[in-house]
């Protein structure tokens, strides 16, 4: 289908950047809300930070080109992808422990983009 590769890629790189930022914060340390705006630039300084924030940038620069090729009602969901990978992500590289309740969420979000990616 036309734009699922380019979707795909945004939505890659979307969540390789959360991933990599959590790691930085795990280095960084935790922030409330109500401060991180006084501490980002320390926080940027965190090259994990700093580079997962970048691959989040290109991904949010690559959506551009997807919503202008793709409909929206097509795309969007697929942002859904973005949850299995930082699913899988924080199992597997970050020890994050998984429950039978957060699979079951994870199987039921699989099985609506499927549905939509095949509409």
């Amino acid at each position: 289908m036309k734009g699922i590769p380019l979707i795909l890629l945004a939505v890659l790189l979307g969540a390789t950047g959360q991933i990599i930022m959590k790691k930085g914060m795990m280095l960084y340390g935790e922030v409330s809300a109500g401060s991180v705006w006084s501490q980002l630039i320390p926080i940027l300084k965190v090259p994990q930070v700093f580079i997962g924030f970048i691959c989040y940038g290109i991904s949010a620069v690559l959506w551009i080109a997807v919503v202008s090729n793709v409909d929206l009602s097509l795309a969007y969901p697929m942002v859904s992808l973005a949850y299995v990978i930082v699913f899988l992500a924080s199992w597997l590289l970050l020890g994050e422990k998984i429950s039978a309740m957060r699979i079951a969420g994870l199987v039921i979000i699989v099985a609506g983009v499927l549905v939509i990616s095949r509409s």
